[in-house]
């Protein structure tokens, strides 16, 4: 099935906006406190939309005297004054990188799929002039339309973009999934760069490039770099599409705290998390871990797991003799996000399942989707 390049025409589109953007005076503030929440309005009552990581530079849109009016990313809201250090500095907005499929041209690109056509014309209906093996690498010289222009040494024709690879990343549609809790996006692949914004672990970033151990991304409308070595190319392509948004959906309300019987965007816990946010994709599920493992989705092998895939742990210790006494959801790299009570921290965040506990009490996982 072909697919189209609309997301490497958009990130064009930035990259043309972001080189001939010139300096700007803005007033910008520093996050001073160690864990910081956006606000849907100027109360503590009110939704939190994003937390921030102390650091975190944002721009001051309004001075209400206890509360600023920022933007940070794709997110605006408001954030409380006594945690913002404010500075009026002129800016520059960094030049964007080329949209990865661009950037890989003249680079060698690795077949992916078996039994490849390589052909004469970029249509399917062209001549095929051989098959070409899982692993084969070749010269990329163009990409367009779903199609990527390669040259085998003696001549050129066309294989289908969905099934190449450049440095283990796909053309098309390329991700990154952050390894790590909290990564900073910088201005140019160096750490002497300016932070533009940061990610938490286990999202989702667009892949635009790999320039010396750095990776060019794009996320939240902030373009820049991170290190190679905080983030993992993503290989979720086999997960359905509910279940990688279902991921995606849970990984929106990191740092929100733990609240006993709690299924609301202002407390979560355990189970209640994984209710509410399959309830965003039209799942039920009831409101206990033990009834989840009981009543909701289809087992799934752990050699099998899938974003999106509920797992579930059983600590007899907590378990009141119940089947299982803790459940989050999956979100690929052997890690899940939940909504913890444990001492090393009361809030959704993101824990391996390598770590001993977590390893030790697991017991299965459920897909929904």
């Amino acid at each position: 099935m072909r697919k189209t390049f609309c997301k490497a025409v958009v990130l064009a589109a930035m990259a043309a906006i972001f080189l001939t953007a010139t300096a700007a005076a803005a007033e910008t503030g520093t996050v001073t406190g160690s864990s910081l929440r956006i606000r849907q309005e100027p109360s503590t009552q009110s939704e939190a939309l994003a937390q921030l990581n102390a650091g975190t530079q944002v721009q001051i849109l309004d001075d209400l005297g206890d509360w600023y009016q920022i933007s940070w990313g794709s997110y605006s809201g408001y954030v409380s004054a006594d945690y913002i250090s404010r500075s009026s500095t002129s800016t520059s907005t960094p030049a964007a990188p080329a949209p990865f499929a661009q950037a890989a041209i003249g680079q060698l690109g690795a077949v992916t799929g078996t039994g490849v056509n390589f052909r004469s014309a970029p249509s399917t209906d062209a001549s095929v002039y051989y098959i070409l093996s899982q692993g084969s690498q070749m010269t990329i010289t163009g990409v367009s339309d779903g199609w990527c222009k390669m040259d085998d040494g003696s001549q050129e024709g066309y294989v289908n973009a969905d099934y190449v690879s450049v440095n283990g990343i796909p053309l098309v549609d390329p991700k990154g999934i952050i390894t790590g809790d909290c990564v900073n996006i910088r201005s140019i692949p160096s750490t002497d760069g300016d932070i533009v914004s940061k990610v938490y672990g286990g999202a989702l970033v667009d892949l635009l490039s790999l320039e010396n151990g750095w990776y060019a991304v794009s996320y939240g409308g902030a373009v820049g770099y991170i290190r190679n070595d905080c983030l993992s190319v993503y290989t979720g392509s086999s997960a359905s599409g509910v279940g990688a948004a279902i991921a995606e959906t849970a990984l929106q309300y990191l740092g929100t705290p733990y609240a006993y019987g709690g299924a609301s965007s202002r407390g979560f816990d355990c189970s209640g998390f994984t209710m509410y946010v399959l309830s965003q994709h039209g799942y039920s599920a009831p409101h206990s871990a033990t009834s989840q493992w009981n009543s909701t989705g289809t087992y799934v092998e752990r050699s099998d797991l899938q974003p999106g895939d509920l797992v579930l742990f059983c600590d007899p210790s907590r378990s009141n003799g119940k089947a299982c006494s803790h459940v989050g959801i999956y979100i690929g790299d052997n890690e899940f996000v939940h909504a913890s009570s444990g001492s090393s921290g009361k809030y959704v965040r993101i824990s391996s399942l390598s770590e001993d506990y977590y390893n030790g009490y697991y017991v299965g996982a459920k897909r929904v989707a």
